[in-house]
């Protein structure tokens, strides 16, 4: 069968294949024999863990969060299927008709991501949408337990290492997952189990089937079977042993590369999908070699590929962290999902802060702020954004910068993986500690219901703030009676003077632990908790004598005004759904005047009042003293004089030409479409010339 890689190099049409036969396995009815525990000696098997995400549900985005939570549920994670292919048909439905597993893998992420968005936002027409799939494959496991199309049962590649054919049952199992959580449905965990139990896929292989260690693990925690842990502990071992060093296509994730903190040799989402196994399995162990492991295969990213938005450099693999490297959608999903186990297996705020800046920043900077489109690849500085624009790498010259409502076309992935990434900064926003207390782990409006205590009473807390826009946080705490329990609120690495109210009285700073204050006391209905995270403006350094600005979890960007024109392809758009090209209006080419303390002394933080939606009209903006730099242009293609790019920072040289100092104002970068985020400096020496 087809490889990925052979598949992007080639795009060739899909040919059909005659289906296989399912058959309904009757879980339902088995699901009271299978399942061995209740809820106590579910937490007891993850014990280990510091932290505990939440149903889907049990938080409520609010505010702006909700705004844009509501924008996905109405636009695009609804109308997908009437707009694109693979999303079009019937995969994970009974579709059977594909050359590879790839379109179970691309329509299993839009499966998952609208569920939670469904699930979090409370939209019925979404929910039985999504459902639908989720509900049909658990009707129709094959006699053996099998869940999932027959070309994945049966399918095998010669090279073990892109040997895929489980890994779309790891992706859509996290809709399973994500539907049992919500429904408390005991079923979904048995159909799970049988169909683990009883495959013999190998799952321990250097291929990303080793993924589904996931799912086995989230199976074992509600039904208890040792012989799952078992069999995802066998599986992360036979990996490693089959992980040559430094070898691509299985994730460059052999242990001496990993603790030697080498760059990266791998494919974005293969490296992070892999990575965030061994944080899964200490919480269900408390072995710390591999929490050791999955911490150090973190810090390899941050080291050598983290870009100015909080994403790595992932196009599609891991890069450098010039001004030109971008990344991937599917990595913003990926890494923050994964970065929201570290957070559960560790319990150190630094995972909040990370996921947080990911979103804010790379999450909405991807997406064209109808919520009808978005980008494959994205990047801090893009100038333009057309049919033929990518500068990245992989596939030059193609449309992977547009926004499109699938924007990889026949390469599918990130057109149903950016669905998964706001509802899961909802579902994480808020966890239980290990004593049955309250973290506040995300930030941003939202309301909370969910039980606490010993004696899991039932409380509201109502979230209130336009964070990050603001510095202030309001808690109302309400229940029937005053409670009992602990409550702890992450405190932003980027803060250094945080401060605390209770009903509008300042109290001491809470104990602090691992980026964490945390109150325990009684809490009376109507109370209110208010946290203030003052925000301080930074510059931080990129090479090619490059420069950002920063303001606590957000980094600002120059806005390009966007002259936009659509057009429509058959299979991949329609008139309600088009594709959209960005080109500038505006002009772009400037760089940041001064030093850093001069650059930093001479900000302004000029406010407004909160807007109804601040991505599209932002409250904040930034103004700084900046020149244009009237030699730095849009980059041309060699062979086409029309094809342009957006260009790499300019060298300044002493005979660089500059235009008169100006007072520049900057917005955040989640807030743009087209924009400039690292910008060349510009010496004090040099700026005279006009």
């Amino acid at each position: 069968m087809i490889t990925r890689k052979e598949f992007l190099n080639s795009l060739l049409a899909i040919p059909a294949l005659q289906g296989l036969r399912h058959f309904n396995s009757g879980v339902s009815a088995l699901a009271g024999s299978l399942l061995t525990s209740a809820e106590d000696s579910s937490a007891a098997r993850s014990s280990h863990r510091a932290l505990q995400s939440l149903a889907p549900g049990a938080v409520k985005p609010d505010g702006w969060l909700g705004l844009y939570l509501a924008k996905q549920a109405r636009q695009l994670s609804l109308h997908l299927p009437e707009v694109s292919w693979p999303f079009t048909d019937a995969y994970w439905a009974g579709e059977e008709k594909a050359e590879s597993w790839w379109p179970w893998e691309q329509r299993g992420y839009w499966i998952d991501g609208a569920l939670r968005c469904a699930l979090v936002t409370g939209n019925q027409e979404l929910l039985r949408v999504a459902q639908a799939p989720v509900d049909y494959t658990l009707s129709h496991a094959f006699p053996d337990g099998y869940l999932g199309p027959a070309l994945c049962k049966n399918g095998k590649e010669d090279d073990p290492r892109v040997d895929n054919f489980r890994w779309p049952n790891a992706v859509f199992f996290r809709a399973l997952a994500a539907k049992g959580e919500a429904t408390n449905d005991p079923a979904i965990a048995a159909a799970m189990q049988k169909h683990y139990l009883s495959d013999r896929a190998p799952y321990g292989g250097s291929s990303r089937d080793v993924t589904n260690v996931e799912g086995m693990l989230w199976t074992y925690e509600r039904t208890g079977d040792e012989r799952l842990l078992a069999m995802a502990k066998r599986a992360w071992a036979d990996f490693l042993l089959s992980a040559e060093p430094g070898d691509y296509e299985s994730g460059d994730l052999h242990p001496d590369r990993v603790f030697a903190n080498t760059p990266i040799n791998a494919h974005g989402v293969t490296y992070i999908e892999k990575a965030k196994l061994p944080a899964i399995l200490y919480m269900h162990t408390g072995d710390k070699e591999y929490l050791r492991f999955a911490l150090a295969a973190q810090k390899r990213i941050f080291d050598h590929h983290m870009l100015i938005d909080g994403i790595p450099s992932t196009s599609e693999d891991y890069r450098s962290v010039t001004a030109l490297d971008s990344h991937e959608t599917c990595c913003i999903s990926d890494h923050t999902w994964t970065w929201g186990y570290l957070l559960m297996a560790t319990g150190n705020g630094v995972w909040g802060d990370r996921i947080e800046r990911a979103f804010f920043n790379a999450g909405f900077g991807s997406i064209k702020k109808d919520w009808k489109a978005h980008q494959y690849f994205s990047c801090p500085n893009q100038m333009l954004a057309t049919q033929n624009s990518n500068h990245a790498v992989l596939r030059h010259g193609n449309g992977w910068m547009a926004y499109r409502p699938n924007s990889g076309q026949e390469v599918a992935c990130c057109g149903g993986n950016v669905h998964r990434i706001f509802p899961n900064y909802v579902i994480r926003m808020w966890m239980k500690d290990a004593s049955g207390g309250l973290a506040a782990t995300l930030y941003g409006p939202s309301q909370l219901k969910t039980e606490v205590g010993p004696a899991k009473h039932p409380i509201e807390i109502h979230e209130q703030t336009n964070y990050p826009f603001e510095e202030q946080i309001h808690f109302v705490f309400d229940s029937d009676k005053p409670v009992s329990f602990s409550w702890s609120f992450r405190i932003p690495g980027w803060c250094s003077t945080p401060s605390f109210f209770l009903n509008e009285r300042p109290i001491s700073l809470p104990p602090m632990h691992n980026g964490f204050a945390r109150l325990q006391r009684e809490f009376r209905p109507g109370d209110k908790i208010t946290v203030h995270f003052p925000m301080k403006t930074t510059l931080s350094r990129w090479p090619d004598n490059g420069a950002g600005i920063e303001h606590g979890p957000l980094v600002y960007s120059l806005p390009i005004k966007e002259e936009w024109s659509s057009l429509v392809e058959a299979k991949w758009s329609t008139a309600q759904f088009p594709e959209w090209n960005a080109t500038p209006a505006s002009p772009w080419n400037y760089g940041l005047l001064g030093d850093e303390a001069r650059i930093l002394s001479e900000a302004q933080l000029p406010r407004k009042r909160m807007t109804e939606d601040p991505w599209a009209d932002s409250p904040v903006s930034l103004i700084l003293p900046m020149k244009k730099i009237k030699e730095w242009g849009l980059a041309i293609a060699p062979k086409d004089p029309n094809q342009k790019f957006t260009p790499p920072l300019p060298k300044i040289m002493a005979e660089s030409a500059f235009a008169d100092a100006q007072q520049i104002a900057l917005v955040p970068y989640g807030a743009t479409h087209l924009r400039v985020t690292v910008f060349p400096r510009i010496a004090t020496n040099l700026s005279s010339r006009g």
